[in-house]
């Protein structure tokens, strides 16, 4: 029998789900296409079977209200977002009852203390970035079980960073043709300097929230880069893993973040799994990624990880109705130190 004190998280990008009619990425869904996509959507909710799903492409709530709906799931979870409106894709979240939602915060703006400004030195060139807002709004949850009111609040941070697509170049530099001629590798520059400089924002804030506190803390989506790079080596805080039983190494880390990719590998023969495919490229840009409550050696140990899942059959076959990344969870026991 299950123990309502486990829990399990997940990211799905749901892919531009849309309602049928209305505009995304100047495309539009037939009835019949939408109708796919929701059923598709429906029975991964089910193969997923998680307590806390972040969503990432979402345009409409409707569409979401509609996927819980046709899984006939609507009572059993409860679905969170941003607003009531809001343009272009956006983050959403799911909680699944006994757990349940505390409360929301919306980060949009970057958080004071961010800042990436260096003077010239004989050493170092100046640079000063200049962005400060995320792209995509990061949603964080404080989730409490309700039938367990000894068990720790969780802070669930749900985000979806900025892609490694090229951002096209405005106008005035489109006209410059020594400019122009380099959109592509530009672009990837500004996308690779905006994902960077968002995954320092999101930092930020995980600081101010995990500093000498045992707060469990999750952070939760698509972030667009694969567990060991930089960016993700800047979310994590990269903490130390203990690698035999008798290591007294990884005992605590009060800021870092564990991700579950590599937790599953230490726990599996096969160390390979992907959730996007580009240009033949397979790599793992979803993630889960925990705090040291869920990681089996801390001391400050109050679940511990059982298995992380990768659905991506789906994601070979470039086909609208389902999705183009792998669904992602990973699922914890209560087992305290």
């Amino acid at each position: 029998m299950a123990d309502d004190r486990d829990i399990s998280f997940a990211t799905f990008n749901l892919y531009n789900l849309q309602l049928p009619g209305q505009d995304w990425r100047g495309k539009t869904y037939s009835q019949e296409e939408y109708d796919e996509k929701i059923a598709w959507s429906a029975n991964m909710l089910w193969a997923t079977d998680a307590d806390v799903i972040a969503f990432q492409e979402l345009w409409s709530k409707q569409c979401l209200i509609d996927v819980f709906a046709e899984a006939d799931l609507a009572d059993t979870y409860e679905l969170v977002f941003l607003g009531d409106s809001w343009y272009d894709i956006a983050v959403a979240a799911a909680v699944r009852k006994p757990w349940r939602l505390d409360k929301k915060q919306i980060h949009k703006a970057f958080p004071p203390g961010f800042k990436l400004k260096k003077r010239s030195s004989p050493e170092d060139d100046d640079i000063e970035v200049a962005i400060d807002k995320f792209s995509r709004s990061v949603l964080q949850l404080s989730v409490s079980n309700a039938n367990r009111p000894e068990l720790p609040t969780i802070q669930v941070f749900c985000a979806h960073l900025k892609s490694k697509l090229p951002t096209r170049l405005d106008r005035e530099e489109q006209g410059d043709d020594t400019i122009r001629r380099h959109s592509t590798a530009l672009g990837y520059a500004l996308s690779t300097i905006r994902r960077t400089a968002e995954s320092a924002a999101l930092r930020v804030i995980l600081n101010k929230q995990m500093k000498n506190t045992d707060d469990p803390m999750v952070l939760v989506g698509d972030l667009n880069d694969g567990q060991l790079s930089n960016t993700l080596a800047i979310v994590s805080q990269q903490p130390p893993f203990r690698l035999f039983e008798d290591s007294r190494t990884a005992g605590r880390s009060d800021v870092g973040l564990y991700a579950a990719g590599t937790l599953q590998e230490f726990r599996s023969l096969r160390d390979v799994y992907y959730t996007h495919i580009h240009q033949g490229i397979r790599e793992s840009l979803d993630h889960v990624l925990v705090s040291e409550q869920f990681y089996d050696h801390s001391k400050k140990r109050v679940w511990s990880f059982k298995e992380m899942r990768v659905f991506n059959d789906h994601v070979e076959d470039d086909d609208t109705a389902t999705s183009d990344h792998g669904v992602v969870s990973a699922r914890f026991l209560h087992d305290p130190a």
